[in-house]
């Protein structure tokens, strides 16, 4: 455990001197958020978290209305200097060459460059405040690493997502992501793909088999996906299900964007999807193997397997980095629902992502 608390002091130093920059970045006494999106919420976050007020939102595609979830109006560009009386504009937009334009147009607006602030990095960071009240979770998951390498990566982890520090050193090449060489696989395997978005993930498996396997299910609810699906498994054996994965069968919002982002939605709009327990639909196929990428829905549906985790112990490949809980809630919940599994991290990026939880 001493690594532990060394990485726990680390990421103390680390996150004082981000918050320091942080309030430097926001100090002015007018604040104006420029993207609408959910970088742009997440600074929002930050600053009501460190009682600190907006006055509003801007944005080039969906100004001229009111915020939903902050109650504040969104303006358009054109309108700060005539709005907000000497503004301090925080650009918070994930996308970098995305930020670079906004600049240049706020420069061509008559903005001055002490005024402009570019906030991406802050995007995906993590306050020290939130390490301090979840320490104790992320020191039980530390102990349930079954090998170092695993307990190595937790910690780079930690200090990506607290300290912003590189974690190069960790990263596993990405063509081996949902099949670390701790999955063994066999010529009877069942794979359940949830979140298959263009049957990469399939087509990968088949690859690791050699193309012998009992059969695979693959879960995608957009229909735009079906295509590129069937074109990736071209006449291969399979199953679509055209279904977010969840706790329960059900009808949920959905954020449908054509990308790997698209995700099951809190708010109100998009469209409605059906949702599925994996429980409900494929225990009586006796899976082998389960891969999860389903943008933040993992919780729900490791929920939603319960009885299969219990009863078959099929292997697992979660990823663990789209809500900032599920680095210790997933690990602890795999290990609750079945504690003869042992656990393995590996990082495919040096980012927030990429981040998967093997059970073996």
């Amino acid at each position: 455990m001493e690594k532990f608390q060394c990485t726990t002091d680390e990421i103390k130093r680390q996150a004082k001197q981000i918050k320091e920059r942080f309030f430097e970045e926001t100090k002015g006494e007018h604040l104006v958020i420029f993207g609408c999106g959910e970088c742009g919420h997440k600074i929002y976050n930050l600053l009501n978290s460190y009682d600190r007020s907006v006055l509003c939102f801007c944005d080039n595609g969906i100004a001229g209305g009111v915020d939903q979830p902050t109650g504040l109006k969104i303006i358009r560009p054109e309108e700060l200097s005539s709005t907000v009386s000497n503004p301090s504009i925080l650009v918070s937009v994930g996308d970098e060459s995305a930020c670079q334009s906004i600049c240049q147009q706020l420069l061509s607006f008559g903005c001055e460059k002490t005024q402009i602030h570019i906030m991406n990095e802050y995007f995906y960071w993590q306050t020290w405040e939130y390490f301090e009240s979840n320490i104790e979770r992320y020191r039980k998951v530390y102990q349930l690493w079954e090998d170092k390498f695993s307990r190595t990566v937790y910690l780079e982890k930690l200090k990506k997502a607290f300290g912003l520090s590189s974690i190069s050193g960790i990263v596993r090449p990405s063509e081996e992501e949902y099949f670390d060489e701790v999955i063994t696989l066999t010529e009877n395997e069942m794979f359940i793909d949830c979140g298959g978005f263009d049957g990469d993930s399939a087509v990968r498996f088949i690859e690791r088999c050699g193309g012998k396997y009992r059969g695979i299910v693959i879960f995608e609810p957009e229909m735009c996906k079906r295509e590129a699906i069937e074109r990736s498994m071209d006449g291969r054996q399979y199953e679509l299900v055209q279904a977010g994965v969840w706790s329960e069968n059900t009808k949920l919002c959905f954020d449908a964007r054509g990308t790997s982002s698209s995700h099951i939605s809190q708010q109100r709009g998009g469209c409605l999807i059906e949702t599925v327990a994996l429980d409900e639909t494929v225990h009586d196929r006796k899976p082998t193997y389960i891969k999860m990428d389903i943008e933040g829905a993992e919780q729900e549906a490791l929920k939603g397997c319960r009885k299969i985790i219990q009863d078959y112990r099929p292997k697992l490949a979660v990823c663990i980095y789209h809500k900032p809980e599920d680095l210790f809630e997933i690990p602890i919940m795999i290990k609750e629902m079945n504690p003869a599994y042992k656990l393995y991290v590996r990082q495919y990026a040096d980012a927030w992502y990429d981040t998967v939880l093997y059970a073996v």
